[in-house]
């Protein structure tokens, strides 16, 4: 009776193992504990950020390495809302024209972030539903380096005043900007991918290769020559188009558009800078070909501006020159 007791006892110790680690292996769960703490790595405020992620995960229907990407990206997403709010505050304390702008310049800057990380999270999730498509992880990867680069041009607005605000914002900065850093850390350490460089650079471009993102419209467009292509808005410096001026252009331009805009830019040297605010959502510029229509500012430290302001077009748009 005693072995019997210690054999239905032994063939259910496999069993309670898989009840305590939710159905993964041992090994599994150890590298599952290992990520969780690994996003957390170099926190200041480790038990809160442990908590934070634990809470996400709580969300989800299972415990993988993937789900835990997902939810120290949602984790990480948050933080940078919250640091957004934060700045906000603090611009009513700024003193100077310079601080003012290196402060909305640092909002801008993680609402593009916000934006990078909620576009990884919606790769991350293709990933989780068994989706083997290579171009997702292309795309978290660059989505998040472009999210973890926001922060350095940010503070680099700071440059020329007191620094006082600098320290402030820098705080709110350094657990975003880490818990971005140790994600891309994770994900690269799992999901690693041999470059392979095309066998022919040279070739013409047909329909097969563009990127499954590009519409049929747009592969028209992209062959289509600019006398016979359809323009939304047509920017002239005498006066012979729709504005006179690829800002007033742009101002006129649907926000939120969720087809092509299309500006056409005739010949002529525009003295302007361009700011393609994150609403200005599927602008494309077309112009005369190169030094027929040039854009040119002139912005710059000296007179006040940012780094992030002084480039002659400001914004993550797509731009096409034929």
């Amino acid at each position: 009776m005693a072995l019997t007791n210690f054999f239905l006892i032994f063939c259910l110790l496999p069993s309670l193992e898989a009840l305590v680690y939710g159905g993964n292996s041992v090994e599994e769960h150890n590298t599952i504990q290992s990520m969780i703490f690994g996003a957390c790595t170099n926190i200041e405020d480790q038990p809160s950020c442990l908590s934070n992620l634990d809470a996400e995960l709580g969300k989800m229907a299972s415990r993988d390495h993937n789900s835990v990407l997902s939810a120290a990206i949602q984790a990480t997403l948050d933080k940078a809302r919250e640091a957004i709010d934060m700045m906000t505050k603090f611009n009513t304390y700024s003193t100077s024209f310079r601080e003012q702008i290196a402060i909305e310049d640092c909002k801008e800057l993680l609402d593009f972030s916000v934006s990078e990380l909620a576009w990884s999270l919606g790769e991350m999730k293709k990933i989780r539903a068994g989706d083997n498509n290579i171009h997702y992880g292309g795309n978290l990867k660059a989505w998040l380096s472009a999210a973890l680069s926001n922060q350095d041009t940010c503070l680099e607005g700071f440059e020329g005043t007191d620094r006082r605000m600098e320290g402030f914002i820098r705080g709110s900065l350094t657990q975003v900007t880490q818990l971005i850093a140790n994600v891309l850390s994770m994900y690269s350490e799992l999901h690693s991918l041999p470059f392979k460089p095309s066998r022919n650079n040279t070739k013409t471009i047909g329909n097969s290769d563009f990127p499954k993102w590009i519409t049929d419209g747009d592969k028209e467009t992209l062959h289509a020559h600019r006398k016979g292509l359809h323009v939304d808005a047509v920017v002239a410096l005498d006066g012979s188009g729709h504005h006179r001026s690829i800002a007033e252009a742009v101002y006129a331009a649907p926000s939120y558009s969720n087809r092509r805009y299309i500006i056409y830019i005739k010949k002529g040297i525009y003295k302007e800078n361009i700011d393609l605010k994150k609403k200005k959502t599927n602008i494309m510029f077309i112009g005369d070909g190169i030094g027929a229509t040039i854009v040119t500012g002139n912005r710059n430290r000296m007179q006040g501006w940012t780094t992030f302001r002084t480039p002659t077009v400001v914004g993550l748009k797509f731009l096409l020159e034929p």
